[in-house]
């Protein structure tokens, strides 16, 4: 256990490096806002914008390995690549992002983007910044205050701009208002080794962008943030020419019973092949969504507790016989409640002949996912909770 009290680390990022003594594994942590650590008490950071890599190749004992100041909101930091994590982008704030070399993991530095002026100077981004997406192609997604940008960052220390959602993603296009109210919070593209420019709209092609956008203060469940589809059409250095599909707002899903005065944006979520996205929707509990006509968003399945702030859903990944991790997932979906804890769901997914049931457990050693799966739930089911406290999450604006 390493003690650490800090605001806010929304979305610690783990990273590796293969070396000859093995595979070195690290957290990044992004200290947003402020930072203390009982075991490092000379090291009290206020006013956050610091990287802090935690070495965690012996799970048994993390330590803190380096720092690493920066002139950019490190709300979210995220390796270019997992599995080689040499360089890593912050989130940046309205106009600007860092960009960490990691490369030594005991010394990392901010890279500077203007040798010819004094000082470090981050990186211009057309998009605002919340958090940054790698996905097949090695092409990062831009998520933010104004709308999403994708980059080619296959030289990590010069990424360059490809295109963006233009004015609907920047929330100034009347003919798709309500695309932006707030931010961009995260997004994932399916299948993007596979894109080509031109084609029509289609996970399979690799040109549809998946994306939430969070306004977690707004209470009307109408408004208050929703999930979307975006077209990629080209990746040419024009801007706008990722295109408005689809947008369903948690009033749209026919979920029963909306949350009355409490949050209700999506926020964080995850995809599985075949097209269902699991998200958390703060108050309005855990949705699983059909995005496998992107033109046409529907619900899928849903749980809503009574007191519930869900914050993230993820879908329980599938493990080889050596135990690694592959691509595909299970029908098991878990989501983080600010509120309940962790919850177990059990979906059913269309042609896995399962239903709404937990994997068979193994009988030979049992894993964490296994252990949960003892404890699912049918989701589908709309339950009350009988106790709790709603916590409410504030987050300071970014400039």
């Amino acid at each position: 256990m390493l003690p650490s009290v800090m605001f806010e680390n929304e979305a610690m990022t783990c990273g590796e490096r293969r070396t000859g003594d093995g595979t070195r594994r690290f957290a990044l942590v992004g200290v947003d806002l402020v930072q203390a650590s009982p075991g490092d008490i000379e090291h009290v950071n206020v006013g956050g914008g610091e990287l802090v890599v935690v070495d965690v190749t012996d799970p048994a004992a993390p330590t803190v390995l380096s720092r690493a100041p920066g002139t950019t909101s490190t709300h979210t930091v995220a390796c270019v690549d997992d599995t080689r994590c040499r360089y890593a982008y912050s989130a940046g704030g309205r106009s600007t992002f860092s960009i960490f070399d990691l490369r030594d993991l005991e010394n990392p530095v901010e890279v500077d983007s203007d040798r010819s002026t004094p000082g470090v100077q981050p990186f211009a981004t057309p998009t605002g910044g919340h958090k940054w997406n790698f996905d097949a192609a090695g092409i990062g997604t831009h998520t933010g205050w104004n709308g999403a940008s994708m980059w080619d960052v296959s030289k990590p220390r010069r990424p360059r701009v490809l295109t963006t959602t233009g004015k609907a993603g920047q929330g100034v296009d009347p003919d798709h208002e309500g695309w932006n109210d707030f931010i961009l919070h995260n997004a994932f593209r399916p299948h993007a080794e596979r894109f080509k420019p031109g084609r029509k709209p289609s996970l399979r092609r690799g040109n549809v962008l998946l994306v939430t956008e969070e306004d977690y203060e707004q209470t009307d469940c109408s408004l208050a943030g929703s999930f979307q589809t975006w077209w990629v059409k080209r990746l040419n250095g024009k801007p706008g020419r990722i295109v408005p599909l689809d947008k369903v707002e948690l009033s749209d899903l026919g979920t029963f019973p909306l949350p009355r005065g409490a949050f209700c944006s999506s926020h964080w979520f995850d995809y599985r092949p075949g097209g269902l996205v699991a998200a958390g929707f703060y108050g309005g509990g855990t949705q699983v969504l059909d995005v496998s006509d992107p033109r046409r968003i529907r619900t899928h399945a849903h749980a809503v507790w009574g007191l519930s702030e869900v914050w993230d859903a993820m879908w329980a990944p599938v493990y080889d016989a050596r135990g690694r991790r592959t691509d595909e997932r299970t029908n098991l979906v878990y989501s983080i409640d600010l509120v309940r804890g962790l919850d177990v769901y059990a979906v059913d997914v269309p042609g896995d002949g399962r239903g709404a049931e937990p994997p068979t457990a193994s009988t030979a050693g049992v894993s964490v996912s296994e252990r949960a799966a003892a404890n699912a739930l049918p989701l589908g089911l709309v339950g009350a909770a009988t106790a709790g406290a709603l916590l409410l999450r504030r987050r300071r604006a970014q400039g």
